[in-house]
């Protein structure tokens, strides 16, 4: 099982606890040297939005810096965007920014992203 790029043995299943995801997380992302994530939103009709998210203190924060460190292009694909979404609606309920950006990554919109 892959969860945000991560592999998981067969033997858990795939009912992964986020407790584990976050934990691998954490131990592979190290020092992040940036406070803000960039992103650019733009739908299927062209029109394009800039977000900034810089709650350092969120899962999601975390996900994005770690797919900001890794990631061969800008482009955040749909599926990183589902899971990192997933995880945060559970993990960071409590924060209206993220909350907010979750169902943004919910949308069909593409997404660039770039660590500030």
């Amino acid at each position: 099982m892959f969860i945000l790029g991560f592999h998981f043995p067969a033997d858990m299943g795939n009912s992964i606890p986020d407790e584990k995801v976050v934990e691998k997380l954490e131990s592979e992302l190290g020092d992040v040297a940036f406070s803000e994530i960039k992103m650019t939103m733009e739908s299927r009709e062209g029109q394009k939005e800039e977000l900034s998210y810089t709650n350092k203190d969120t899962f999601m924060f975390k996900a994005l810096a770690h797919y900001v460190k890794t990631s061969e292009s800008d482009y955040m694909i749909y599926t990183n965007r589902y899971q990192i979404a997933e995880l945060s609606k559970r993990l960071d309920k409590e924060d209206d920014e993220t909350m907010a950006l979750c169902k943004k990554f919910d949308s069909m919109a593409m997404f660039r992203i770039t660590a500030a």
